[in-house]
């Protein structure tokens, strides 16, 4: 168990954490989802082909960018301090995300894209400066209350996005992203305590050397971590493709938007729900089960012929799905040493987004081949070969 003079204030920074990522994700949400009508607006690029291929050049250099330096400010924040690599993702990411209006060409927006990305990560710094400020016994509550922050900023961010592209347009919008992660990173600053001894001697020598020394436990959780985002974000980009095969061309917009609120409500309850369960139960009595409703509801969702039976698939796939990081990252921190947390965190987050990138490319695969329905029965299989996985985990971690 943590020392107590590093536990007293445990209460008051996941309060103080928790606002201050539903602020910085609002802010990102309220902005990068509506790019595709940023660059069609202002470059009229309306070519469908053409348009894709900008936003696929922006996600991927951002994604990309992301997964290089995570790593690097995971080791930094084991060496100067967690809070301050928590200050450093909202402060700078406040002075970047405003610039792309500023973009001349589509390409010098890519570029301010991957800029912003190598300097983000707000939830993976907010994750480790948690677990080493909170008790062993409360990882899992306050790992899952923060989740329950990055569904709730992304669900006020895409309502509160909307109405200020259409009532005062992009300029006002990028200015508030950037205002969104100042107020978040202020909160942090005055609010979140952390008592921090930068590291001497051989814990110095071992926090640069990211990859070495890993058990195989750390590296099964690494596995876990890159299946779960795998199959969690296999069918994201086709919601709007599943409405209108259910529904028709009719209100995509609208329906795509509600299916995703409540969605995101799914997202909230279960990061708090499983993340206190985690707590309470060990790990495979929690994991199992979510994995398994994970697999079936997935399922449910490709079988859907009606937008009521979708949207409550997609709410339970959420509500099982939305706490299995959660619940990886608990036994990450109770199997890695205190002072590599940084590390291991920043790379988990690392790791989490290479997961995503192979997603993308999967689930195109199977929707130019199969189409989108069998999307949702793939993912479905996904989670099901994570169980094995999982068990194997356990299995090693016992001995």
């Amino acid at each position: 168990m943590d020392s107590p003079e590093k536990t007293i204030h445990w209460k008051k920074n996941l309060f103080f954490i928790w606002i201050s990522q539903i602020l910085s994700l609002a802010g990102f949400s309220s902005a990068i989802p509506f790019i595709p009508i940023y660059i069609r607006d202002r470059w009229g690029i309306t070519d469908e082909h053409e348009l894709g291929l900008w936003m696929s050049a922006f996600y991927f250099f951002g994604m990309l960018s992301f997964c290089v330096f995570i790593p690097v400010w995971g080791i930094l924040a084991d060496r100067y301090g967690r809070k301050l690599m928590l200050l450093r993702a909202c402060y700078i990411d406040a002075l970047i995300f405003p610039c792309f209006i500023l973009a001349p060409s589509p390409i010098w927006l890519i570029i301010v894209r991957f800029i912003a990305s190598a300097f983000t990560g707000t939830v993976s710094a907010a994750q480790t400066l948690l677990v080493t400020t909170t008790p062993q016994e409360h990882h899992g509550f306050v790992l899952g209350t923060l989740s329950s922050a990055v569904w709730s900023g992304n669900l006020i961010g895409f309502a509160v996005g909307g109405l200020v592209v259409h009532w005062f347009g992009f300029k006002v919008a990028f200015l508030c992203c950037g205002a969104m992660y100042l107020l978040g990173g202020l909160f942090a600053h005055i609010f979140v305590q952390e008592n921090f001894t930068p590291p001497q001697g051989e814990k110095a020598r071992k926090i640069g050397r990211s990859w070495s020394g890993i058990s195989a436990a750390v590296w099964m959780i690494f596995l876990l971590i890159v299946l779960c985002a795998i199959a969690r974000r296999f069918d994201d980009p086709y919601i709007a493709l599943m409405v209108e095969k259910i529904h028709g061309p009719l209100d995509t917009a609208f329906h795509t938007g509600w299916i995703n609120a409540v969605a995101a409500v799914g997202g909230i309850i279960s990061g708090m729900c499983i993340g206190r369960l985690c707590d309470l139960f060990s790990a495979e009595r929690i994991a199992i089960p979510s994995l398994i409703l994970s697999s079936g509801t997935m399922i449910l969702q490709g079988l859907s012929q009606s937008l009521p039976l979708y949207g409550i698939a997609r709410f339970a796939n959420f509500l099982a799905a939305g706490g299995l990081e959660a619940i990886f990252l608990s036994l990450l921190s109770k199997i890695s040493p205190e002072e590599r947390r940084g590390t291991f965190f920043g790379l988990a987050s690392g790791l989490r987004m290479t997961g995503i990138l192979i997603s993308t490319l999967l689930s195109g695969s199977i929707i130019y081949f199969i189409g989108v329905r069998n999307v949702y029965i793939t993912a479905g299989g996904l989670f099901l070969l994570i169980i094995p996985v999982f068990f194997l985990f356990m299995r090693i971690s016992r001995k």
